[in-house]
């Protein structure tokens, strides 16, 4: 193990300094830049320098390409205005996923229109990429075949073998006959086969058969990643030779890999590899018991999914999809217009073929055979306007899938200020009684030395009790970290005994320390009515703690905002915001419940609230999935979910699940 960790150590320290790799090719752009004129010469080498920096600052790479689309949009130069805004899209891609892609799709719909079919191929590859960026694998393959039939098409070999390294590489964990496959296809290329991706890609799929083979294929992916300065492929090739340390039981190594991977991907300003190498880090420590370093990592994991993925990208991405289906809808009015026109054609094509069939048979077999011709071709354009609309709901619903991941990852965000003040307290304990049991050793040695046993032993018996209490509230502390790890991880969907008192207990106090973290001057009258004959119950506890905690928050918010107006009414300024939280047993079922006395919900849109996207928050402040996606928890358990709610008085949610 010690022969792998100098070794990677070694690769550790030149990436933290390779920044000059690429300066002189850079420099002597960026000299030129300054000094070129303001025409098509200036905008190629800005797109240079926005290549050159891709792999090494995101944030360079993104100015130059800016200032290249400014540029080509002043001269009115439509090709390279194409260019400029592909390389904005790449760019931004792993940076800005919904404007990369609306983007991508502005210049795929311009590509399309002209037929230029490489754009086309490139598009694909790209919007593939995007939603590899967002989870959905399946969707990277397909736009990966799509580039791919148009390469061949097209005869460009280097292309193909990319999109069959990339394509091999996406079955390299799932299927690694498939991986195989298509990593050999590739390999015909020889400038393919010696990239970082394609060598980390057959890391993966060796990983399990050949491990000796495995480990050489990812040390050539970091030392290629290290030769060329490529952050990128340094970081991303760092999680996967992590991961495969960690199942060779090489930990030590594992740290030091995900840790450079972490630092690279920083340098670079790549949240996608902060993103991966924290949470191979987080795991790691969690799994060794530090929970200091494992909180660290997860909260490094956090923030950078927030930048990615969080709510003001969430709102963006909706509007690409709004803006898609409008598109689509275009299309298909086009498509029906079209089949009016051919209607009308149609018919008097028919009266036309009539009159001439009257007057001269021969011309009329001439006229019939094109007009043939003519309703073939645009049959098959109408089928493929089908199937363009086909694959727009297909990425409609992918995206819907994201959204919904992205609400549930928003509600452990709404925790963790929650979770760090109950924590405080039984650390608090912990370090009290530690330096009291401190101070009786001292007093005991005293004791034994002046021969005073019973003495000392009495001392002893204070030091054991106090281990007790160290030892309670350690292991409280414990409870609650592995609660916020429990409602972190992806739910396993099996249900488990759980004491659903303990449960809203624990959300209700950790939503109001979350909530208070952000808004010291937020107060409310917090009451539980919990029925302790209901014992355990078979539930799967992550999904309904995840319900429990979206009607708290909501319930929070409603009389938070009612407190807000009361203290500009005065008519209102007797108003004390309450929340009550209840369990009751009734017969083969339990009923939970969350009670404010806010405003309460207009009969208007009564209907309307577990409607997905629908919510009454103002921009920004809400996605409108939480009550729909808790609505589907507990249809899925077999209960029901209602609301009772009075304008002015406030709203009352119940749940009721069956206990067996």
């Amino acid at each position: 193990m010690k022969r792998h960790l100098f070794f990677l150590i070694g690769l550790l320290i030149p990436i933290l300094s390779q920044s000059q790799v690429k300066t002189a090719n850079i420099d002597s752009l960026s000299q030129l830049y300054i000094t070129a004129k303001a025409d098509s010469g200036k905008i190629n080498i800005a797109l240079l320098l926005s290549n050159n920096y891709a792999s090494i600052n995101i944030d360079s790479a993104i100015k130059y390409a800016n200032e290249a689309v400014e540029l080509a949009n002043s001269l009115n130069n439509k090709k390279q205005v194409l260019s400029a805004k592909f390389a904005m899209a790449e760019a931004m891609a792993e940076r800005d996923i919904p404007t990369s892609m609306k983007i991508y799709y502005e210049i795929l719909e311009l590509a399309s229109k002209s037929d230029k079919k490489s754009l086309i191929a490139s598009c694909y590859t790209q919007i593939g990429l995007l939603y590899l960026y967002a989870g959905s694998d399946e969707k990277y393959i397909y736009y990966l075949q799509k580039a791919k039939s148009i390469y061949n098409a097209l005869g460009n070999l280097s292309a193909v073998n990319d999109a069959n390294s990339e394509i091999g590489g996406m079955y390299s964990i799932s299927n690694r006959d498939s991986a195989r496959y298509y990593l050999n296809l590739a390999a015909t290329d020889s400038s393919g086969s010696n990239s970082a991706f394609y060598q980390y890609y057959w890391g993966n799929t060796e990983s399990i058969d050949n491990p000796q083979k495995a480990r050489g294929h990812f040390q050539k992916s970091l030392e290629i990643s290290e030769k060329t300065n490529d952050l990128r492929g340094y970081s991303l090739a760092s999680r996967w030779y992590c991961i495969f340390l960690q199942n060779q039981n090489q930990i030590d190594s594992a740290i030091v890999v995900a840790k450079a991977g972490l630092t690279a991907a920083d340098k670079l300003g790549f949240l996608r590899g902060i993103v991966f190498n924290s949470e191979q880090l987080h795991k790691i420590y969690n799994g060794l018991g530090q929970t200091d370093s494992a909180y660290k990592y997860l909260s490094i994991n956090v923030k950078a999914q927030n930048d990615l993925l969080g709510q003001d990208k969430i709102d963006q991405i909706q509007q690409a999809i709004i803006a898609e289906q409008q598109r689509g809808q275009k299309l298909q009015l086009e498509k029906e217009q079209l089949q009016s026109q051919i209607r009308l054609f149609g018919t008097a094509g028919v009266a036309f073929i009539l009159l001439i069939f009257m007057i001269f048979f021969y011309r009329n077999q001439r006229k019939t055979r094109k007009s043939n011709e003519l309703l073939l071709m645009q049959t098959e354009e109408i089928n493929k306007k089908n199937s363009e609309l086909q694959a727009s709901y297909e990425n409609l619903k992918s995206t819907q899938s994201q959204l919904i991941q992205s609400e549930k990852m928003a509600s452990l965000g709404e925790l963790t200020a929650g979770i760090a003040h109950e924590i405080q307290n039984p650390l608090n304990f912990v370090n009290n009684f530690s330096d009291v049991n401190k101070e009786l050793v001292d007093e005991m040695q005293q004791e034994l030395k002046a021969g005073k046993i019973d003495e000392a032993i009495s001392i002893s018996n204070d030091i054991k009790e106090n281990e007790a209490k160290i030892n309670h509230h350690g292991k409280r502390a414990g409870d609650i970290v592995k609660g916020m790890l429990q409602h972190s991880r992806t739910s396993s969907g099996v249900k488990e005994p759980t004491d659903i008192n303990a449960l809203a207990d624990e959300y209700l106090r950790l939503s109001y320390h979350g909530l208070r973290a952000k808004d010291k001057s937020f107060n409310v009258t917090m009451k539980t009515e919990f029925d302790e004959s209901i014992g355990m119950i078979d539930i799967v506890p992550q999904e309904i703690g995840r319900v429990i905690l979206n009607l708290i928050n909501n319930a929070f918010y409603a009389v938070n905002e009612k407190s807000k107006e009361s203290q500009a009414d005065a008519v209102e300024a007797g108003y004390e915001p309450r929340v009550v939280v209840s369990t009751k047993k009734l017969n083969d079922k339990i009923e939970i419940s969350v009670k404010d006395n806010g405003n309460g919900i207009p009969e208007s849109i009564k209907e309307k609230i577990f409607q997905p996207f629908f919510t009454t928050k103002p921009t920004g402040q809400g996605t409108g999935l939480g009550l729909s996606l808790s609505y589907d928890i507990v249809k899925a358990h077999g209960g029901e979910m209602r609301v009772e709610t009075k304008e002015v008085e406030g709203s009352k949610f119940i749940i009721k699940l069956p206990i067996t």
